[in-house]
């Protein structure tokens, strides 16, 4: 425990004018706070606070570590380290006995990251803030600041500290106190008792709580005006790094720790901070999904230490839950992650999405492992991925397991995205090149020639449409693999992978370009499955993924009957992402007042007050808290539907950029293409480009002129491109566009080579029917 005081009256002041000064100078501040008076809502949707490293739900008994599991096969979920840094102010505490004095309010400040509880009788102010550190990144914060208002004599405020019980998933030590800056503090340890997969897992996870001994009342005398008291629980791998990062943190003032958390704040705000102008319920619906998505990932700068697992991914509720079987999806990740929440953290903050797909490479011997037990070469990664990347859904839904493997080619393909976003070939070389082809052979593998066709197919395949397991040539799988075979074939060539050869290089092409694409000229649209009848009620968003994000070229006119087919039969109730996908379908095909009515549905049942927070399922039921997956695709809506930006291969496009809907200007902060940094302002009729940072090798065209690129430079228009002009050809290798159905025998040089397989194969069974005879 560290007392620090602040005692002149003229500081606080001064602290209040300058609050006032700064509401004033932006009214959009306010949009950032979420307040609420007694009684405080269900712990579903209670808001989960969070930095890359640990997170829990606001006064949760229970924190969770980055990378830290228990349990075997499907049941290993998110450890439930006792939460020792949960301290509450009695007489605002819902666990106290004593009934929540009427005199609390309870306030999410976005901003700064922090869940604020006030305790404000007439004569005396108690504030109380908890936030997971965003530089210390392995340390939970408490202040707890008394105020003098009237009163004339000692001010008391009782605390409590509620950590959850210690659950089955640790074997627990017994807990020993040590002195660091003359505070007590006391460390617990303990391992996770049960590992995910013996096979890669021998070990159970280390972990470590260093937390300050908390009294039952802080008091101020009655010469103090004001006094801060400030509580550290560190969550480590190890007691050393406990006691160092403690040391550390209580060894500096007030304001340098306060300054170390914001200035990362700050950054994520700078890239996140997406606002949209006179409709303040939107911009706050805005600022809620960034700060819910952004608070699972990583700051840019964080204090050194030691121990630590690399980042372990998005799950679909978070860092902060996922402590249950069969709740909350476990902590686990799934395509949520990459096609959902990846898209705007990659054109917003590129470093965290390399974060995102190194932790896939991290994982990768588990999915060679399931490529291998399932009798494929190369990655299969799982519907469910924990620690080891062996597969970890549940028993109840074997399915997914059998048939959802899509993923494999939705990871590759946010490998190909982050390469069209950045160019970074080194990065290329180090993390995409064993990806990009062993999920290729994957699907080599998974594809099966058609006789009958010509062409290959997917069999025994589920889309995103879950409703539908077990069905062949999924348009939106057979679409993805295509993607992963050209993206695997260009990495094993310009790598110079001679684990490929080139036969196998030239394998992946052809049955890229002669996968099968079902497409129905009579109606115009592409059927979902074989044999998919319209009219088929389906669960979500599926075929009309080919709009966007697969953009697979076809007719304006194909284009409207997907969205219009499937639209009539998608579930009312399904999530979130789908409504954002129907959004900027619309947008696309001009459907102005159809784009907002889905915008609307994408968010407005999903959103749980008082503190915004994302729920699975729309209309109040039941489903996963904090679900940053529905908070990733209405984001994605914004970026990619109403601000109108398309990524491409060798350009980033600005086209049909919208404000969204009651609003006068979306602003989006930072948007970042291959090391070019722009903010964006969109109003009705025309956008304005500010450029940030400049980079070398592209070329800028607003409405089809070629600008000079300069920092600081403005351009308003209503199109643009930002083009590389350098050859993106490496190791005399290019990435070949996707194209589907094409027959084999069609292809340059595949006739002569299916020739000379079918005459093998004619010559074996002529060579077998001879033995017989003879």
């Amino acid at each position: 425990m560290v007392f620090r005081s602040v005692i002149y009256v003229g500081l606080l002041l001064l602290a209040t004018l300058a609050a006032l000064t700064l509401a004033q100078s932006n009214p959009y501040d306010a949009n950032y706070r979420f307040q609420t008076r007694p009684p405080l809502p269900d712990p579903s949707v209670m808001p989960t606070l969070a930095n890359g490293q640990i997170g829990f739900v606001a006064y949760g008994e229970y924190v969770h570590m980055n990378g830290v599991y228990n349990g075997l096969g499907g049941k290993s979920h998110r450890a439930r380290i006792p939460n020792f840094g949960n301290i509450q102010l009695t007489n605002c505490s819902p666990s106290s006995g004593a009934g929540v004095s009427q005199t609390c309010t309870y306030q999410l400040n976005m901003r700064t990251g922090k869940f604020v509880t006030v305790d404000e009788p007439s004569d005396y102010r108690v504030v109380h803030e908890m936030y997971p550190h965003r530089y210390y990144d392995s340390i939970l914060v408490n202040r707890v600041r008394l105020q003098r208002l009237s009163s004339q004599g000692v001010i008391q405020a009782r605390l409590l500290q509620i950590p959850g019980q210690q659950r089955e998933d640790f074997s627990w030590t017994p807990s020993r106190d040590i002195v660091m800056n003359s505070q007590v503090y006391t460390q617990h340890c303990g391992v996770t008792v049960q590992i995910e997969e013996a096979n890669l897992q021998t070990f159970g996870h280390n972990v470590c709580v260093t937390y300050s001994s908390v009294p039952e009342y802080v008091e101020i005398q009655p010469e103090t005006m004001a006094q801060e008291f400030m509580f550290y629980a560190a969550f480590t791998m190890d007691e050393e790094e406990g006691t160092r990062l403690i040391a550390s943190i209580s060894g500096m003032s007030n304001a340098q720790e306060e300054s170390l958390h914001m200035a990362e704040m700050d950054k994520l705000w700078n890239r996140y901070g997406i606002t949209v102008e006179g409709n303040h319920d939107l911009d706050r619906v805005v600022k809620a999904s960034a700060f819910y998505l952004f608070s699972s990932l990583p700051a840019h700068n964080v204090a050194q230490t030691g121990g630590k697992y690399p980042f372990y991914g998005l799950a679909p509720a978070g860092l902060g839950r996922g402590g249950i079987v069969e709740q909350e999806y476990q902590g686990h990740s799934f395509w949520d992650t990459e096609i959902w929440m990846y898209p705007g953290i990659l054109l917003m903050d590129p470093a965290n999405a390399a974060n995102i797909l190194h932790h896939r490479n991290t994982v990768s011997v588990g999915a060679r492992m399931n490529a291998l037990m399932n009798g494929y070469r190369g990655m299969q990664f799982p519907w469910e991925s924990a620690f080891t990347g062996t597969e970890v859904t549940p028993d109840c839904c074997p399915e997914v397991v059998n048939f959802q493997h899509h993923i494999t080619a939705d990871i590759a393909f946010a490998a190909r995205q982050y390469y069209y976003a950045t160019g970074d070939m080194e990065w290329f070389r180090l993390e995409a090149c064993r990806l990009a082809t062993e999920t290729a052979l994957f699907w080599l593998d998974r594809a099966v020639y058609n006789n009958a066709t010509d062409m290959y197919d997917i069999l025994n395949a589920m889309g995103p449409d879950e409703d539908h397991p077990d069905v062949s040539n999924n348009a939106f799988t057979n679409i993805m693999a295509a993607h992963n075979l050209f993206f695997g074939e260009f990495a094993a060539c310009s790598c110079q992978d001679n684990s490929i050869d080139e036969a196998t290089r030239k394998e992946m092409l052809q049955v890229a370009r002669s996968l099968t694409l079902l497409y129905d000229s009579e109606d115009d649209f592409h059927p979902q499955f074989d044999g998919y009848q319209k009219g088929t009620p389906i669960k979500q968003a599926d075929t009309v993924l080919l709009i966007y994000p697969l953009q697979y070229p076809m007719n304006m006119t194909t284009k409207v009957n997907n969205l219009r087919i499937y639209s009539e039969v998608t579930r009312e109730n399904g999530p979130a992402m789908t409504w954002a996908i129907h959004t900027i379908g619309h947008l696309e095909l001009n459907q102005l007042s159809e784009a907002a009515a889905m915008f609307d549905k994408s968010y407005r049942q999903y959103l749980r007050e008082p503190f915004h927070v994302w729920s699975e399922n729309g209309n109040n039921e039941p489903g996963a808290g904090n679900f940053i997956t529905g908070a990733g695709g209405f984001l994605q809506s914004i970026i990619n539907g109403y601000a109108g930006v398309r990524l491409h291969q060798d350009r980033l496009d600005i086209r049909n950029a919208r404000p969204t809907p009651n609003t006068s200007v979306l602003h989006i902060p930072t948007i970042e293409y291959r090391g070019l940094q722009l903010s964006l302002a969109v109003r009705a009729n025309a956008f304005t480009i500010t450029i940030q940072t400049v980079a070398e090798g592209l070329k800028l065209l607003v409405d089809e002129k070629e600008e000079n690129i300069c920092a600081n430079c403005q351009y308003n228009g209503t199109s643009a491109s930002i083009q590389v002009t350098t050859d993106q050809t490496f190791n005399g290798c290019r990435l070949r566009p996707t194209t589907l159905g094409v027959k084999v025998a069609d292809q340059t040089g595949a006739a002569s080579v299916m020739q000379s397989s079918m005459m093998a194969f004619l010559s074996l069974v002529v060579c077998f029917l001879l033995r017989q005879m003879f």
